[in-house]
This record gives C-alpha cells, structure tokens and sequence, in this order.
C-alpha cells in the first residue's frame, strides 16, 4: 500500500513540475471563391460557421477539417435558398500557413426559374377562395429565381390569405417542389386544409391595471358577428402597439368554432411602466452645445391620457414645454384633445425674444394617414430686432390649422414613404402694435429605396413658407420667416440664410423657399455615408420673387446606427459663399436631417 502511495505521489510532483500540456490551436482564415455576387456571399457568410467561429479556432487540423465538413451542406442550402439547384461547394486547407487558410470554393451553377405554382386540396381539386390567384400574391412570381426561401415563405401568406377571407383555421398541410433539370425550372404546388368559415365571436381582454377597458374596446376593429378577417385583427394590434402604452399586445383565436359559428377571441396586454424619462444633446457650429430633459407620463388619470414636460438649454435658446394629449375626445379613437403651453427665452443672432404660449386644440385623424389640427393660440412676448435694435411687445390670438399626411416607415430613420404638411394661421394682435396677418407652409419629404434593400436610400425635401400683411419690418422679428441651419440650408448658419443687415444680422422675411436631396449610403449594418445638395432663400415680397436668387450648399454626413436612431454628424459649406459665411457648419445630433 505504501507502494502504491508512493507512485501516486511521484505522479502529482511530475504533474506538478510539467503543468498542463501546451494547446495547440489552429488559428485560421476563410476565404470564399467561385462567385462575386455581394447578395449571395452574405447569405453564405452568414451560416458559415467557419466564419462565426474564426476567433474560437479549432485544437488541431481534424477539428478545423470538421468544421469546414458541416459548413458544406449548410453553404448548399443557401445555394438552393437562392435558385441555384445545381450548386457545389467544396473547401481546401492550407495548414502550413499562419494563420492557416480555409479556402471555400462556391460553384453557383446555372440559375432555376420559378414555372408553375398550383395550390389544391387533399383531392387535388383547386383550392376555394385561393387556388385561382396570382402566384404573386404569395410571394412567388412567375419566372422569378426559383429559391427555397420564398417557397417556404409561401406557407403562411396562404393562411394568412385565407384568414383574410374568414378561414381562420386554414393550414398548409404540404408542399411539393418539382425541380426540372432539363428546363432549369420548378413548379410548386401546395396542398391545403381550408377550414370552416368563420365569424368574430365573442371577446375577452386580459392583463390591464390601471387602464380602463373602454380604452381597448374602442381600438378594437371588429365587432361580434361580423365575417372573419384578419385585417381587423391586424389593425386592432396595431392601433393598441402604437398607442405606446403596452409592451406586449397578443390576440388569438380559439381553436374551434362556438356553437354560432363564431370564433371566440382573446386579447392578452401588458402595461408599460406609466414613466419615463430622458435625456439628451447636440451640437452644431453656428447654436452651439444643447441639452434637453423629459419626463412623461403615458396614463395619467386612467383613460390613456399622455403629459410630457420638456426642458431645452442651449446657448440661444432655453425653454419649459408642456404637452398634453387626452385621447378618444367625445368617444372617437381618431380625435384627441391637445394642448400646448411653453414658456421661451431666445436669443438667435436675429433677435432676442421671451415669449409665453398657450394653444388648446383637436386633432382628427382620418384613414390612418391622414391628420387635421385646430387650435386656439394665445402668445406673449418681448422682442427686439438685432439688425435695428427695435424692440417690441405685443400679445397675439391665432387660430392655427394644419393638415399633415404620412406614410413614412420609420420616424427616426425612414427608408420608404412621404410626409406632407400643409399649416394656415390668422393671427391677430389684442395688445401692443396693431397685427393681422396670414402664416402659412407647406412642407414635403420624401423617401425611396433604390434596390431591394436599405441599402441606398434617396431622400429629398421642399418648405415653402408665406406671410400675408404687414410689411416685414413692421413684423416683429421673431414672426417673420428665416432659412439656415441643421433643419434647413445646412451650409448656412442658423438664420443667414437670406437677407442681412448692419453687422450681417438677419432680417428674415415673408417668404421662404428650400429644397435638397441625399443619398443615404450604408456602408455595414452600423455606418452610413450621406452626401447631401441643398438651395434655398428667404424674400421681402409674401411670395417667393427669386429676386434674391437662390443660395446652395453641399456636405456631407456620417452615421452611427443605433437601436434609438442614427447618430448623425454633417459637415456642411455654403457653395454661394458671403462675406458673413463660415467655410462649414457643423452638425451633430440624434435622428436624420429630415
């Protein structure tokens, strides 16, 4: 025993003296060959788990051969996921290399085309309400690549068509692709179950607190005893998703008919926290840093009720904002009351102004693009012009009005659709200097993919602004219409977009023209490229005249995109450059220019 003890002992000292044995990693690098089609190499790198797991490198050259032997059906399948049925892959190693080299080589072949699509039921009859409509619907165009994606995706636009059409138990219950070697084609077709027809049954709403019921109920688009439509269903979740006030919106279905050939219906919410708050800055060359604060408040008294305080400091200008948003006015999901109250101090290179505001108001919204504003508008305010160094007090009444239409994709960063707005606002003085005059402006973006992707975005805008009435310099300084600035003529300074005077201050104007376009160029998923092209001008006259000509400029952007929105920094400079322009401007700040 003792023996025994002995040997064990010598055992651990000469484990202890060697330590553990030394690894032998097998560093590498993949390099794809055999096809230059950026579209397909991604999807390839993407599934490549030799790709993946480059920093986590293998104990030795068998595991680094066995990493590259399960990749080969993986990269075949995206082949076929593409339309390339006869596609190979093959890989070679050179491990004399350091680091080693995986060299995987992608032979496309030639590329299948989509022919046929049929869809049918068990007793291959055409399917009712679907079989006899275009493929496209579905997502597979005649003559398109004949991939495996889309005719997996396929499966549930079917269903998804057919709960369209109040069959909302309709299942796929196979497919069949038949790929034609011969003709380079497939014809698919899909064998469905289409379930009964269905109406809305009765509905139960789960999972709220502090919100009342009614909330729910007037969002819901369907009503009991109506056909089935998942349409309805869809605009019941998302008109209860964008009213921010739930993390998790669930509807569902029960799994068989009641005894009124009605589906029951379950809605299942999560509230949000009811606060939040914020906080954030920017910077640009001609206003200097910023920095705002917010706090809100998305349920105040129950019914869905949204207050949100806003506080500004930046070096020309600081303010105190309140808004107050009561939905569901006079029992109407589309119509909310509102109201404005704000409290500023300012002091731009034109003027310096303090100026109290308070604007209760409606706001119709109509077809789900479309809002219609009213309001009644009360200001305050002490200004003095710095071109002249006149000051004046006055108190306005207005009765703004604005009509605004928007199909954008995205607030922050969209990549699809417009946003017009058209604003018409009387006002009139009940203190100081004797007032009336018309405000009106029209506004446009406009935003368009170039290719399938996010890739290339085109953007474009156009502000036209009018003032009808007194002259400008009878205008305090602060009501007329200025043009310069991160959200206008970025090669211009805030505000010097048009007329100086003594000292190359600002006048302003009665009119306004501006438009510009970019290209929003992603470089990889989080850096953007945007060079932009802008003209524009402010005019005497309460229509634009051109008298003044036109002032452009060009810059150029950079973007960091995050999941709150693209970071932006541009650097602008003034092509029609003045004696008072700078050589760039500066801007930094969250969001897109428009």
């Amino acid at each position: 025993m003792r023996r025994w003890f002995a040997v064990l002992a010598a055992l651990f000292l000469i484990k202890g003296l060697c330590g553990e044995p030394a690894r032998a990693d097998v560093t590498y690098k993949t390099d794809f060959a055999g096809t230059e089609e950026k579209q397909l190499l991604t999807e390839l790198k993407g599934v490549s788990q030799l790709v993946k797991l480059e920093d986590k490198p293998p104990l030795s050259e068998d595991g680094l051969r066995r990493r590259a032997d399960e990749d080969v059906p993986r990269l075949k399948e995206v082949l076929q996921s593409q339309g390339y049925w006869e596609g190979a892959v093959a890989y070679s190693l050179a491990t004399d290399a350091n680091p080693a080299k995986v060299t995987v080589t992608v032979t496309p072949g030639p590329l299948y085309h989509l022919a046929h699509v049929a869809v049918t039921t068990q007793q291959g009859s055409a399917a009712p309400d679907v079989g006899s409509l275009d493929p496209a619907s579905f997502g597979l165009k005649l003559g398109d690549p004949a991939g495996s994606a889309p005719v997996l995706d396929a499966e549930k636009k079917i269903t998804d068509e057919y709960a369209r059409r109040a069959r909302p138990f309709a299942k796929v219950l196979d497919h069949k692709a038949v790929v034609d070697r011969g003709t380079k084609t497939m014809s698919v077709t899909y064998v469905v179950d289409p379930g009964p027809l269905a109406k809305f049954g009765p509905y139960t709403i789960a999972g709220l607190s502090r919100l009342g019921s009614d909330y729910v109920e007037r969002r819901i688009a369907w009503r009991e005893g109506e056909t089935y439509d998942q349409r309805k269903v869809e605009a019941t979740r998302k008109a209860l998703t964008d009213s921010e006030l739930f993390s998790t919106v669930r509807i569902d279905h029960a799994e068989t008919l009641n005894e009124a050939g009605e589906v029951p219906m379950r809605i299942d919410l999560v509230e949000r926290p009811r606060h939040s708050i914020g906080a954030g800055i920017a910077y640009n060359t001609s206003e200097g840093f910023g920095a705002n604060a917010f706090w809100e408040d998305r349920n105040l008294f129950g019914g869905g009720e949204k207050l949100r305080l806003d506080a500004d400091a930046a070096q020309q200008r600081r303010d105190l904002i309140a808004n107050f948003r009561k939905p569901d006015l006079l029992g109407s999901k589309d119509r909310d009351l509102t109201t404005l109250a704000e409290i500023v101090d300012e002091n731009p290179v034109a003027y310096t102004a303090r100026r109290e505001l308070v604007s209760p108001g409606v706001e119709q919204r109509f077809g789900g693009v479309y809002t219609a504003g009213l309001a009644v508008q009360a200001q305050h305010a002490i200004v003095t012009e710095a071109a002249r160094d006149i000051g004046d007090t006055y108190s306005l009444a207005g009765l703004p009005f604005f009509l605004r239409r928007d199909t954008r994709n995205d607030v922050l960063n969209p990549t699809e659709g417009s946003r017009e707005s058209l604003m018409f606002s009387p006002n009139t003085s009940f203190t100081g200097p004797s007032l009336t005059f018309l405000n009106s402006r029209f506004d446009a973006d406009t935003y368009h993919r170039i290719g399938s992707t996010d890739d290339y975005v085109a953007a474009a805008f156009l502000g036209v602004g009018s003032i009808v009435g007194p002259s400008r310099d009878t205008l305090p300084a602060d009501q007329r219409l200025y043009a310069g600035g991160g959200g206008s003529l970025r090669g211009y300074a805030f505000q010097l977009a048009g007329p100086l005077g003594p000292g190359n201050k600002p006048l302003g104007g009665r009119s306004l023209v501006q438009f510009g376009t970019e290209l929003r160029t992603k470089i990889t998923d989080t850096i953007g490229i945007v060079p932009f092209l802008e003209a524009g001008n402010v005019y005497t006259s309460p229509l634009p005249d051109f008298h003044g000509g036109l002032l452009y400029d060009a810059g150029i952007g950079l973007r960091y995109f995050t999941p709150i929105g693209p970071v932006r920094l541009d650097i602008a400079t003034p092509l029609k450059r003045r004696s008072a322009d700078p050589l760039v401007q500066i801007y930094i700040s969250i969001g897109q220019a428009f």
